[in-house]
């Protein structure tokens, strides 16, 4: 509804603009909803430059439908739900098929095989205990002397012969390497057959100064001799000779035959088989072989071989090698004896005609 509006006065001075005025006056009967209209006065009316109108425009297309989206959602996931459905049915299929094979495969069966009988066995028969046997006292192994492991005995000054040969056989200072200052070593002079303290037992040999004695022996034909010290003893016990030291060493010396013609070498390595022998020749020039360790010895007689022995006795200390090689070359042949031959060898007695030799003469 239009609201009345107050009526203003119009001044004379108004009423004379230049360009004219328009007036609008609403009729009562516009005043309360009717509509109204302006009216232009004639003489303010101009006439209107006509304006060119332009052809109406060709109608437009109509809009194309909006693409209505919740559709497509719609359709994406019922998509999806298939799918899930599917691989769902396929997994359960798949495991009850599984379980479906299982349950319908054959089950073991175990047949259980009844024990045979077993054939009644005879009662044993208590089987009477052996008597116990006395105990038989333990065989003592035998030692293979050529696989002693001894040592030498001491030798504080260094001259071939150890303490106890210079204090208990030869009378020496065991500190002075040549005791009577005559520029020999002591054990030099021992070896070849030399008193080593000349000045205080006088005489220039162990035979001559009583240091040694003589000892003659046979060996089948053959007659032979040799020195050994004066404090030592001499035991025979059948056809072996047995020297003692008296100090839990000493000497042991026996015979065996050699056919002529078969050298020592051979006969060695025919009886004795000594590993690593080593040849040799006495002082006197008798050929001899000596065990790897030396207290081994064995000297061609001729008709016979001399075989000696160092017995060290339940010692392994050699305290007497260089008197043990003082006897071997002291050794020499004094002669032939003769022999009565036995059946197994000659009916005839050969005589061999010996000749006699002084003891105090051999050579040195």
């Amino acid at each position: 509804m239009a609201t009345e509006q107050p009526k203003q006065a119009v001044s004379k001075k108004d009423t004379k603009t230049p360009f004219g005025a328009q007036v609008f006056s609403m009729p009562e009967r516009y005043r309360h909803g009717a509509e109204a209209s302006m009216k232009e006065p004639e003489s303010a009316k101009k006439p209107q430059p006509q304006t060119a109108v332009a052809p109406p425009l060709p109608p437009k297309a109509p809009p194309k439908p909006p693409v209505v989206q919740q559709n497509v959602k719609k359709r994406r996931g019922g998509t999806k739900i298939l799918l899930f459905v599917g691989l769902l049915v396929i997994l359960v299929l798949g495991v009850g098929g599984y379980f479906l094979v299982q349950s319908v495969q054959p089950e073991e069966v175990v047949i259980e095989l009844e024990p045979e009988e077993e054939p009644e066995q005879p009662e044993e028969v208590p089987e009477e205990e052996p008597e116990e046997e006395p105990e038989q006292p333990e065989e003592v192994p035998e030692v293979d002397p050529f696989a002693t492991e001894v040592v030498r005995g001491t030798d504080s000054d260094s001259d071939g012969l150890t303490d106890a040969e210079e204090e208990y056989v030869y009378n020496t200072d065991p500190r002075l390497p040549d005791t009577d200052s005559d520029g020999f070593l002591d054990g030099n002079e021992v070896f070849h057959r030399y008193n080593p303290n000349g000045e205080a037992t006088g005489g220039n040999t162990l035979l001559e100064s009583g240091v040694a004695v003589s000892y003659s022996g046979s060996a089948y034909t053959v007659l032979y001799s040799f020195l050994y010290p004066t404090v030592w003893t001499v035991e025979e016990e059948g056809d072996e000779l047995v020297i003692d030291s008296n100090r839990g060493e000493g000497i042991r010396i026996g015979y065996a035959r050699k056919t002529a013609g078969l050298s020592l070498e051979d006969w060695v390595e025919i009886n004795i088989k000594i590993e690593d022998p080593v040849d040799d020749v006495t002082k006197n020039g008798l050929e001899m072989i000596l065990s790897e360790n030396t207290l081994f010895a064995y000297i061609d007689l001729g008709d016979a071989v001399l075989t000696l022995e160092y017995d060290t006795g339940t010692k392994a200390r050699v305290d007497y090698l260089q008197t043990f090689k003082m006897l071997l070359n002291s050794i020499e042949i004094t002669g032939a004896q003769e022999v009565a031959a036995t059946t197994e060898e000659t009916t005839e007695t050969e005589a061999i005609e010996a000749e006699p030799i002084d003891a105090g003469e051999e050579a040195l």
